[in-house]
């Protein structure tokens, strides 16, 4: 049974994700980026932040661009 901090499979690989993105390119990815790259729909990808977010594995500024950032590691 998984305990609420924990990473579903996908969860743990947008998180992947969005840590990698930030080192090769110094900012984080936009939700579109994120979607293209893991070639879901933004709204997926919304659902998977949301649910990031909840769990305290990344944090976001609503209302700033680029603001997903990782809390913890995959």
């Amino acid at each position: 049974m998984q305990t609420k901090n924990e990473l579903t499979p996908v969860q743990a690989e947008t998180l992947a994700f969005i840590a990698g993105y930030i080192a090769q390119h110094g900012y984080s990815p936009t939700v579109a980026e994120i979607a293209k790259a893991q070639q879901v729909n933004v709204n997926a990808i919304g659902d998977r932040i949301a649910l990031l977010i909840k769990k305290g594995a990344v944090t976001k500024t609503d209302g700033i661009a680029r603001s997903i950032r990782p809390v913890m590691s995959t």
